[in-house]
C-alpha cells in the first residue's frame, strides 16, 4: 500500500469536507404550519391549534404560522408577509409553496378551524416525499367523487413549488377559480395521495348527521348537542368546513379538545 503524502492527505480531507457540506442536513423534526391573514380568525385560533398539536404528537416539530400579524405568539414562529388583499376568494394558502420561505423538510399543514383529538403522528412520515391531502367530503354522497379538501396537507419543501410559481406568474388564470383549494387540486391531482377516510372526517357530514342541521340566526347549527358521540378509532382530526365552527358546538369531544 502506497502511503499518502501530506499534500495528498490534505487534499483528500478537503474533498471529504466539501462532500459533507454538500449533503442535505438530516433531521427528524417536521414543521406544523398554519396560515392566518386578516381578521377572520383571531390569534386564539393559532393558540388552540398549537395546543391541540402539542397534546397529540410525539414527533419532534416546530410550529410555524404564515401571517401578516407581527404580534408574537408563544411557542409559534411567525413568518411575516404583507396581506396580499386578494379581491375575491381565499388565496393565501398558495404562499405556503413559495420556495423562498424559511422552512425545510416535511410540512404538515392544518386549517385553523380543525379539531385534533387523537395522535397525528401517522399523518406525517418524515422520510416520505409524497403529497397528501383529504379526499373531499362530498365523498359521503357521491361514490365516484374525486376532489380535494385542503384543510390538512402534507408535503416536502421544494416538491410542490409549481403551485406558487404558476400562481405568481398568472394570477388571472387562477382567479377564475373560487380559491386556493381548487388551484392546488388543479396543479397536483395527477400525483396527490389521499389519507385513509377514517383518519380525517367531516364534523357535520360524517361525525354528525347533516339531517339534524337547522338554521339558527342565519347560520347552520345542530338542533341538539350530542355528548355521546363515538368517534371512529382511527380518526384523529375533525374538519369544520362551512358552518358550524368549533366555537359554535357544545358536543363534549369538541369542547374537550378545542382549547
Amino acid at each position: 500500500m502506497v502511503e499518502e503524502t501530506k499534500d495528498q492527505r490534505r487534499a483528500r480531507k478537503a474533498l471529504e469536507r466539501e462532500t459533507e457540506e454538500q449533503q442535505p442536513a438530516v433531521t427528524s423534526q417536521i414543521t406544523i404550519l398554519c396560515v392566518r391573514f386578516g381578521t377572520r380568525y383571531g390569534r386564539e385560533y393559532v393558540e388552540r391549534l398549537r395546543n391541540m398539536v402539542s397534546r397529540h404528537i410525539t414527533i419532534p416539530y416546530e410550529f410555524v404560522c404564515l401571517t401578516d400579524d407581527q404580534h408574537p405568539i408563544n411557542g409559534v414562529r411567525s413568518i411575516i408577509q404583507p396581506n396580499a388583499q386578494y379581491a375575491k376568494g381565499w388565496w393565501h394558502k398558495v404562499h405556503m409553496f413559495d420556495p423562498s420561505l424559511p422552512i425545510q423538510g416535511r410540512i404538515l399543514y392544518f386549517d385553523l378551524d380543525v379539531v385534533i383529538h387523537n395522535n397525528i403522528d401517522k399523518l406525517v412520515d418524515p422520510n416520505s416525499n409524497e403529497f397528501f391531502g383529504i379526499h373531499d367530503f362530498n365523498r359521503k354522497f357521491h361514490s365516484n367523487w374525486h376532489s380535494l379538501n385542503s384543510s390538512a396537507l402534507c408535503w416536502t419543501v421544494g416538491t410542490e413549488t409549481h403551485i406558487w410559481e404558476r400562481f405568481k406568474n398568472n394570477q388571472q388564470e387562477a382567479m377564475r377559480m373560487q380559491g386556493d383549494q381548487d388551484w392546488i387540486w388543479k396543479l397536483s391531482k395527477d400525483h396527490m395521495k389521499f389519507w385513509p377516510r377514517d383518519w380525517l372526517q367531516s364534523y357535520k357530514w360524517e361525525i354528525r348527521n347533516r339531517q339534524e342541521l337547522t338554521l339558527i340566526q342565519g347560520k347552520r347549527r345542530f338542533r341538539d348537542d350530542n355528548h355521546s358521540i363515538k368517534l371512529p378509532a382511527e380518526c384523529c382530526v375533525t374538519v369544520f368546513h362551512g358552518d358550524p365552527k368549533p366555537q359554535d358546538v357544545q358536543d363534549k369531544f369538541v369542547v374537550d379538545n378545542w382549547r
